[in-house]
């Protein structure tokens, strides 16, 4: 069990944005696609494929003293690793405050954002919050902006930032672009 705040802070979708944006600025990481391997090694943290015993798992962070290892499901396809490490990273930069580990399942990945997380359980509420982070770190909202005044398109956008096409679609309609 993670060592986490016993009650999961209310984080607005604005305040994750910003965290996630003072995350890629502080690293060097503003250039589009963000990769989130290159962020999570200059933490120090060690990246792997793993084959975990349960096929609904997708990925986990783990933290033991200094050391942080994130795992990621082997046969999931390159856009699912990595949103599913930027999504690790999320529960590392809001959540993970002592040693322990979160442990994410499809149906973490895939809980849909909410701007109402008041009346969530919280393990729900640090699962959006680390999807709504996972989001604003590899599709940054400025550069969502941008691209979209010049592409227009969610199937190029999604090849320009490395993600899934249903990825982008989400996130252009957050920031109400469609």
């Amino acid at each position: 069990m993670p060592t986490v705040e016993k009650d999961v802070p209310f984080l607005s979708r604005q305040e994750v944005e910003i965290r996630a944006a003072d995350v890629l600025r502080e690293h060097g990481l503003e250039s589009i696609p963000v990769d989130p391997v290159v962020l999570a090694n200059r933490l120090g943290m060690a990246v792997y494929n793993a084959k975990f015993s349960d096929d609904n798992i997708v990925g986990m962070i783990a933290k033991r003293g200094d050391q942080i290892t994130l795992l990621v499901n082997q046969s999931d396809p390159p856009f699912r690793k990595r949103f599913t490490i930027a999504h690790e990273l999320g529960h590392h930069f809001l959540h993970l405050i002592g040693d322990g580990e979160f442990v994410d399942s499809e149906a973490n990945l895939f809980r849909l954002p909410q701007d109402d997380q008041q009346d969530i359980t919280p393990q729900r509420r640090r699962e959006i919050q680390a999807n709504m982070f996972a989001a604003a770190l590899l599709m940054p909202a400025d550069a969502v902006r941008s691209e979209w005044k010049r592409l227009h398109s969610v199937d190029a956008m999604a090849r320009k930032f490395n993600v899934s096409e249903a990825a982008m679609g989400i996130r252009v309609g957050q920031l109400g672009l469609d």
